[in-house]
């Protein structure tokens, strides 16, 4: 009996080594595969930044040195525009959805909404200055179409994907 009580033993803990070996490793390829997503998402977005540019760039006819003195403005205006969208993101997180909100939270939510809006347009007026000393205002003109018509582009490829999904996920 004693005998047995050892093998028992030794059996349990190779089991018990076993099963944490592989808890641990199964542990560490969902770390991995957690990543991977915000990986994907950072080549995504780099590469639509990329076809952005070479889409503006190619609308606007911007020469090289056009574009060496252009980008760094409208790099920086997006910059600007992607922390003002951030802070309206945190102050818009402290309140309930709209259905769900009081008259002073509604009246809290119209005042940032109208501040965004003011901001934003004041963000659009100084870079577009900027922008003049460096491009033509047609070429700014054409940038703000060609602007629009991108994001056009990408949500109509977006659509098709979540079509060929919807499909494939059908069968």
């Amino acid at each position: 009996m004693n005998c047995y009580m050892g093998k028992y033993t030794v059996v349990r803990s190779v089991t018990l080594v076993l099963m944490l070996l592989f808890a641990s490793a199964a542990f560490a390829q969902a770390q991995r595969g957690a990543r991977q997503p915000d990986r994907h998402d950072d080549e995504r977005m780099k590469a639509i930044e990329s076809r952005r540019t070479a889409y503006l760039t190619s609308q606007m006819s911007l020469s090289s040195s056009e574009a060496a003195s252009f980008w760094p403005i409208y790099n920086e205006y997006n910059e600007e525009v992607e922390n003002l969208s951030e802070e309206f993101r945190q102050k818009r997180e402290e309140l309930p959805e709209p259905e769900n909100m009081s008259e002073e939270q509604a009246e809290l939510f119209l005042k940032y909404e109208l501040e965004r809006f003011e901001q934003s347009a004041a963000l659009r007026r100084e870079y577009t200055q900027k922008m003049l000393e460096v491009v033509s205002a047609r070429q700014i003109a054409i940038l703000f179409d060609a602007e629009r018509e991108f994001n056009r582009i990408l949500f109509r490829e977006a659509q098709r994907r979540h079509r060929q999904d919807s499909r494939s996920g059908e069968r």
